[in-house]
């Protein structure tokens, strides 16, 4: 019993090293036979990043202003910014309708205010609240009847004027399918130039996708508020939607 409990176990290893080194080598082969031809595909292959764009007109517009307003105490400041406030939102929701689901506060804070003098130094002079809103606005031939409104009503902070579109997904496929055609034709140039032609596409990855705003600062529209025999004009223009793709192709 003792041989037979012996033998068992060294014909297994035998067995074992056997197909170890049979399956090993056909292993080795395999590995090699991919390395060779990876290398092939990667000398065959034309790798090409590329860029789309489109310009489009705005949809909407995103309106930054604020109130702000002083008093000797903190709560003097903020019951002044309430009562001035209200009257902003106001004219937001009765006079032009606006959405409250498109209108956000995006800062308020109550701070002192400090006069500084050479005999006294740093002396308090009173307390500032400043309540700062963002507004999204359709109707953008009447942002500036909107911003002179807001004006009269008491925003007294303006901050400036964005504009944007609520269909990016739309024209962003618009700006790939430009960016497609750039990375086409630059692959195109490069094949002819190696004397050889261009295959099919086999690997494709997308860039990130980024809308270039119109932004139009306030000091010109601020300067339009303060004189009453002028509106505010606003000019929507253009915005511009950027994607990036790199491609690889086959080359024969």
């Amino acid at each position: 019993m003792g041989i037979k409990n012996k033998g068992l176990p060294i014909a297994a290893v035998v067995l074992a090293a056997t197909l170890i080194g049979w399956f090993g080598f056909g292993g080795k082969e395999e590995i090699g036979t991919v390395a060779a031809e990876t290398a092939e595909t990667v000398q065959n292959t034309i790798t090409v990043g590329a860029e789309g764009s489109i310009k489009v007109e705005p949809d909407v517009a995103y309106l930054n202003f604020g109130v702000v307003t002083r008093g000797k105490t903190a709560q003097e400041a903020q019951q002044a910014n309430a009562t001035r406030f209200a009257a902003v939102e106001k004219t937001l929701y009765e006079t032009f309708g606006i959405d409250k689901k498109d209108v956000q506060t995006t800062g308020f804070n109550v701070q002192p205010e400090y006069n500084y003098t050479e005999k006294d130094g740093q002396v308090l002079k009173g307390y500032v609240a400043d309540h700062e809103v963002r507004v999204t606005y359709r109707k953008l031939d009447e942002i500036g009847k909107l911003l002179d409104a807001l004006s009269a009503a008491g925003a007294n902070q303006m901050n400036g004027v964005g504009f944007s579109t609520e269909k990016r997904d739309q024209y962003e496929l618009e700006a790939l399918k430009n960016a497609m055609a750039n990375a086409d034709a630059k692959a195109g140039v490069l094949a002819t130039s190696a004397k050889r032609q261009l295959g099919e596409v086999i690997n494709i990855v997308q860039g990130s996708a980024a809308p270039i705003p119109v932004v139009q600062r306030m000091p010109e529209m601020a300067k339009a508020m303060s004189d009453s025999a002028a509106s505010t004009s606003v000019q929507a223009g253009q915005i511009e939607i950027n994607v990036s793709v790199t491609v690889q192709y086959r080359m024969k």
